[in-house]
């Protein structure tokens, strides 16, 4: 299979199309990166420069042209800080569809830190004892701690060498802003030292004595220290040193030092003096460079997903939800219990759904967020999740994917969803509330995949209604003994602690109708 990747980020996209084989090996086939400046204005204006638009588009043609040309089978394309920010960052999303049918999905900085430290540590060697992985880009940067291949503690900063400079730095050597008196370089140390300490000190991250960076932002400066010359690693003392030596110059003068890029040039002392507090505050020594990051994250969770033949990489973050749920959620007892009972029910019940254990993700991501509307308000709290569940950013899904789970929520409570023509590949389009004869004459059938879709919802949400039901007083009170199937009856067996069960029991009989009806067999539970 060949699989093409696309990051987009504040600065620059890249593109690769890999060659995944029937072993899962790896050979990259094609290679490109643009520097097309998405974040140029955003984190001072808030939204796109229309240039950068244009430029962003024309890189996103080229892409579909090459994808098309090596006969791509799947593209993922993926979006960071600036498309996180930019207010308008809809509008360009919706252009590179309509140009290229190309879905890019924006990751939380949470994600973008998980899937770099992925990359990294699949594919570094001799990886021991405690270490930090740092990534410097043009809007966030992205730190982890570690002990040999596991982690610790990861997390995305706002910011980045591209916000850094907009804000702080906005000339060469830096002068004051506007009626201030105060150094820039000042302000922007104070402004990078409060945002890591406020959130490593709240969590108590361990110090490190070394760090990885995977960005080119450290690959420019440690050549910077060599002078041009061939260098992986960066000092902590010999970046102080630079950091002072590049304050002090003007544009012309940092274009004349040996090793500098072009089209660096504007945003490299805010990087150097980024990276120098991020080891200052780390405590770390020096920081080697690394050629993994964002891509071969999202490489490993691809090829993940074609060994396992998964439709989705969710069951692969399915932790990460539960815990962004349980920030919020009072619950997690009952969501845990839901979650618990809906995946057994699915397990036992294979032969009467039929659905593959593809789908199962869907149904326990369905069951930590089908009650968080509650937080907002016990009152139809169902459409306060389905809101929630659509637009949190918790794994790269497609649009369907969103949805699909989004509306499990909405409808876990009661009555019989209309779904047809809801889960479409390019998009979710509008419900329609009655499927006339007429309407079906105009091209109202369901494609292969949303029948599919559709038939796999009304089951999942059948096992949701039960699998809740089962917990109605959310107390975890009641157990599952056993499932049998016999004939047109299901019978489940319940274990319940003494002087419980009897509401739940009600419960079921007011939401088994859709299971009976879907499954065509008579639910039974004692």
């Amino acid at each position: 299979m060949r699989v093409a990747i696309i990051d987009l980020g504040t600065n620059s996209v890249r593109f690769d199309v890999h060659q995944i084989g029937t072993k899962n090996q790896v050979k990259l086939l094609h290679r490109e990166k643009l520097m097309v400046r998405l974040g140029q204005g955003v984190f001072t204006l808030g939204k796109l420069n229309p240039e950068a638009i244009r430029r962003t588009l024309h890189a996103f043609v080229s892409f579909q042209k090459t994808a098309a040309e090596f006969r791509v089978d799947r593209m993922v394309a993926f979006g960071t800080s600036a498309l996180r920010e930019a207010a308008d960052g809809n509008r360009l999303l919706n252009l590179i569809r309509e140009k290229t049918g190309i879905e890019i999905r924006v990751i939380s900085g949470v994600e973008e830190a998980k899937l770099i430290a992925r990359g990294v540590l699949k594919n570094e060697k001799s990886l021991k004892g405690r270490f930090g992985l740092i990534d410097i880009g043009g809007g966030s940067t992205e730190i982890s701690i570690c002990r040999g291949k596991k982690l610790s503690h990861s997390t995305s900063f706002s910011l980045g060498t591209a916000r850094l400079q907009q804000v702080f730095l906005r000339s060469s050597p830096p002068k004051p802003i506007g009626d201030s008196d105060e150094n820039p370089l000042d302000s922007l140390r104070n402004y990078i030292r409060s945002a890591l300490l406020t959130k490593m000190l709240a969590e108590r991250w361990p110090k490190v004595d070394r760090m990885i960076g995977s960005s080119g932002t450290v690959r420019a400066i440690a050549k910077l220290i060599k002078k041009g010359k061939a260098n992986k690693t960066v000092e902590r003392d010999d970046l102080k040193k630079l950091v002072r030596t590049m304050s002090e110059m003007t544009t012309t003068e940092l274009l004349g030092l040996p090793g500098m890029e072009a089209k660096r040039v504007d945003m490299i002392l805010a990087g150097a003096v980024l990276l120098e507090e991020c080891m200052n505050i780390t405590s770390a020594k020096k920081v080697t460079a690394t050629e993994f990051s964002l891509r071969d994250g999202i490489l490993e969770e691809q090829r993940e997903a074609i060994s396992s033949d998964i439709r989705s990489p969710l069951s692969q973050h399915l932790d990460d939800v539960r815990s962004r749920v349980q920030k919020v959620h009072p619950e997690m007892v009952h969501l845990d219990t839901v979650a618990k009972h809906a995946g057994f029910l699915f397990d036992k019940l294979k032969r009467v759904h039929h659905l593959n254990s593809d789908w199962k993700p869907y149904l326990v991501a369905a069951c930590y967020l089908h009650d968080i509307g509650e937080v907002i308000s016990p009152t139809n709290h169902e459409e306060h999740s389905y809101y929630f569940a659509k637009n949190a950013d918790f794994t790269p899904l497609e649009k369907w994917e969103s949805e699909f789970i989004a509306r499990l929520c909405l409808y876990h409570r009661v009555g019989r969803p209309e779904l047809d023509g809801v889960f479409s590949k390019n998009g979710v389009k509008k419900v329609a509330k009655k499927m006339t004869k007429k309407n079906a004459a105009k091209g109202g059938k369901l494609s292969q995949k949303e029948e599919e879709r559709k038939n796999a919802f009304l089951k999942l949400l059948a096992l949701l209604r039960v699998a809740d039901a089962l917990d109605r007083n959310h107390r975890a009170q009641v157990g599952i003994a056993s499932v049998r199937i016999a004939g047109k009856v299901i019978k489940i067996v319940i274990r319940a602690k003494r002087g419980s069960g009897d509401l739940e029991l009600l419960r079921i009989e007011q939401k088994k109708a859709l299971f009976e009806e879907v499954f065509k067999k008579r639910l039974v539970v004692v």
